[in-house]
């Protein structure tokens, strides 16, 4: 069977890298293998499903690009389809002085990557938020939450497989070798041979 695009792995990267290529190519027939019998079963199902705000990136670099419209667009994503997330926002606090410096750099930081709601406040602030918490100075990231991670996958790769029929979610599939040749990719897997003309892993 030979698809147009192959994608490796079905945690969140490779279902939202599923979900956009297939929007923007409707036309193309995509397969995604996931060696488990369900999606996001290791880090994306295991981890503690913050929503970043890109607070610490250097500014101007592709890890601070990609957070910051990464997070609109994931928020965005689950206000649109009924995703569990919550903004809560959160706290960057100094405990002494020392720790002034290093805080105004990641309020600079912050300011530079232009991060929604950032704002300094003072202790008496930051008891208000966590009461148990022990300052001289804060920051309030207000952009920053929390998000079911699996939900949000399942939902990527169903919209996907909605989009065009003929694409699949393979499940139970490990790729166990793979072979390029010169007009695609063989992927061998415990489910048989199946080809590409691009891939994503």
């Amino acid at each position: 069977m030979k698809f147009d695009i192959a994608i490796v792995g079905g945690g969140i990267v490779g279902a939202a890298t599923f979900y956009k290529l297939q929007k923007r190519n409707p036309q193309l027939n995509l397969v995604l293998f996931e060696k488990e019998d369900l999606l996001s079963d290791h880090q994306t199902g295991h981890n503690s499903g913050v929503i970043h705000s890109g607070l610490y990136y250097k500014p101007g670099s592709l890890k601070a690009r990609n957070c910051i419209q990464g997070r609109r667009e994931l928020v965005a994503f689950a206000k649109e389809h009924g995703i569990p997330h919550d903004v809560c926002g959160k706290v960057v606090v100094a405990t002494d002085e020392k720790e002034l410096p290093h805080l105004e750099k990641i309020y600079q930081t912050g300011l530079q990557n232009e991060i929604e709601g950032l704002r300094k406040i003072t202790p008496e602030e930051v008891k208000e938020i966590e009461p148990h918490v022990e300052c001289i100075a804060g920051l309030h990231v207000a952009c920053t939450g929390i998000i079911d991670f699996r939900a949000a996958t399942a939902k990527m790769v169903e919209l996907a497989l909605a989009i065009n029929p003929h694409s699949k979610l393979m499940l139970k599939t490990e790729v166990v070798g793979i072979e390029k040749k010169a007009d695609g990719t063989i992927f061998q897997t415990n489910q048989g041979n199946f080809e590409a003309t691009y891939e994503v892993y």
